[in-house]
């Protein structure tokens, strides 16, 4: 009777050793996939619309009718006007072929045609350039994250239109990364004098609305 009872006390605790055994296996195999599952994750994009602004009566566009002749170096403006606008002379050849704009200007009557001049005294003659008003919307965007955003992958949407990509703004395609603590400056053409009430960015599923002033 005694033999029973020591071989029935010797089975339990051989239980009892194998149940802890596969406790600690199932603990140590919990605590891996946790430590698995922190480590993929990524942190939650985070991001601020720091201003959003209707800028109306900017000049959008222009149209060379003629590059005219014996040009150098230079600048011009709208009409001679005091506005803002202001483009540096893209020459060959003495012909200006194109502008590089320094600033698109703002408040120019939509009723008026615009002609630009060059600033100061140059060599050349017969140049005619028109220029095309419209509204251009600013927004800043600053990454509140710890990690990158890839403007590819960021979209804006204004009035609830069509999604627009960061990457690609009135100047065109320009992809680039907004590092932690940085501010990307975007600006786009609303279409012809329409002015933007509400813009979103969409970063990484999240969402972000502001009221364009």
């Amino acid at each position: 009777m005694g033999s029973v009872a020591v071989g029935a006390m010797v089975v339990g605790t051989s239980l009892l050793v194998v149940f802890a055994l596969a406790m600690a296996t199932l603990e140590s195999q919990v605590d891996d996939s946790i430590s698995q599952i922190e480590a993929a994750a990524e942190p939650v994009a985070q991001f601020t619309i720091e201003v959003a602004t209707n800028v109306e009566g900017a000049v959008v566009s222009y149209t060379i009718n003629n590059g005219g002749v014996n040009y150098s170096a230079g600048q011009v403006e709208v009409n001679g006007s005091a506005g803002s606008f202001l483009a540096d002379l893209v020459i060959s050849g003495g012909t200006v072929t194109g502008l590089n704009i320094l600033n698109h200007g703002s408040s120019y009557l939509y009723t008026s045609t615009y002609y630009l001049e060059v600033t100061g005294s140059n060599t050349g003659s017969n140049l005619n350039i028109t220029a095309t008003l419209g509204n251009l919307v600013y927004t800043n965007i600053t990454n509140d994250g710890s990690t990158d955003v890839d403007t590819d992958f960021a979209w804006l949407f204004s009035d609830g239109g069509a999604p627009m990509n960061l990457s690609d703004g009135h100047e065109g395609y320009q992809p680039s990364i907004i590092f932690p603590g940085e501010t990307h400056e975007f600006y786009y053409y609303s279409g012809g004098q329409t002015t933007v009430t509400r813009l979103a960015v969409t970063i990484d599923g999240q969402t972000k609305a502001a009221r364009v002033l």
